[in-house]
Parts: structure tokens; sequence; C-alpha cells
């Protein structure tokens, strides 16, 4: 009797262990998926940015799919957001200034087509 009791606590203990590593796991793709892209995003592009958020979307749907988290993974969830947010804020400077060169390279021949076509050779 002692055997059954001993081996029904062994596996009530064992399925809780599952049960609260399953639920901790179901942040875990997003925590590995921001530390990651803290350390390695440095020089990215803007499509590599643009990959970046489409990924980090997804993760944040799937774990928004489920309706029963608990504070404590909201709260982390919550932080990895602002980290993120961080992470992107900090290294996008690159890709931004990449784009602004573009626009304004493509302002500047627009502006002596402009003026060119108005008769104006001012440059």
């Amino acid at each position: 009797m002692k055997k059954l009791i001993v081996g029904l606590m062994v596996g009530i203990g064992v399925l809780l262990l599952n049960a609260c590593q399953s639920r901790t796991n179901r942040i875990d793709d997003l925590r590995d998926f921001v530390e990651q892209l803290s350390e390695d995003c440095g020089d990215y592009t803007a499509e590599q940015w643009e990959k970046a958020n489409d990924e980090f979307t997804q993760l944040l749907d799937k774990i928004n799919s489920y309706d029963d988290l608990t504070t404590e993974e909201l709260e982390e969830v919550a932080r990895l957001q602002g980290q993120y947010a961080a992470t992107v804020f900090k290294n996008s400077g690159k890709a931004i200034q990449e784009e602004l060169e573009k626009a304004g390279v493509a302002l500047d021949g627009f502006m002596n087509g402009l003026n060119e076509g108005l008769g104006n050779d001012e440059k």
C-alpha cells in the first residue's frame, strides 16, 4: 500500500512539474528571440528589421492566443515587448539613415529636374 501511495505522489509530482514547465515554455521563444536580436542587430538593414518585426508579431500572436496567462507571464511578455522596442529604437538608426539618404538623393534629383523643367538653372 505504501508503494502505491508513494508511486501516486511521485506521478502527481511529475505531472505538476511538467505542467509548470510547459506553461513557462510558452514565452521562451519570445524571450530567446528578443535576447538573440539584442545581440545580433547592430548592422540590420531596413529589410532585416521588417523580417524581425514580422517574427516578433507572430510570436506575440501565439502568446496572445493563450487565454490562461498568469500575471507573471503577462508581466514578462510586457517586459520583453519593452526590451524589443528599446532594441529597435537603439539599433535601427542605420536603417533609418539609409532610407533618409535614399529619399534625400531622390528629392535632390526631383528638385534638379523641376528646376530644369521650369527653366531655372539654379543648382
